[in-house]
């Protein structure tokens, strides 16, 4: 583990403890799925949206 935690693979803030926890992301709100981590195109997992194009929608605003 880092010693600061891990970042959100969405907004890139540090706010995991541990990577692929489930933790829901008190920034972008993304849940971090590692499974969704594993396949970022893929949608349906603890989140509606893939990982890249959740990505796509935090960086626009």
């Amino acid at each position: 583990m880092h010693d600061d935690g891990y970042p959100c693979p969405v907004c890139e803030h540090i706010v995991f403890g541990e990577e692929g926890g489930y933790e829901i992301c008190p920034v972008c709100d993304w849940e971090d799925d590692p499974s969704q981590r594993a396949r970022p195109d893929s949608g349906g997992g603890a989140n509606v949206l893939s990982l890249n194009d959740s990505k796509k929608a935090y960086h626009k605003q």
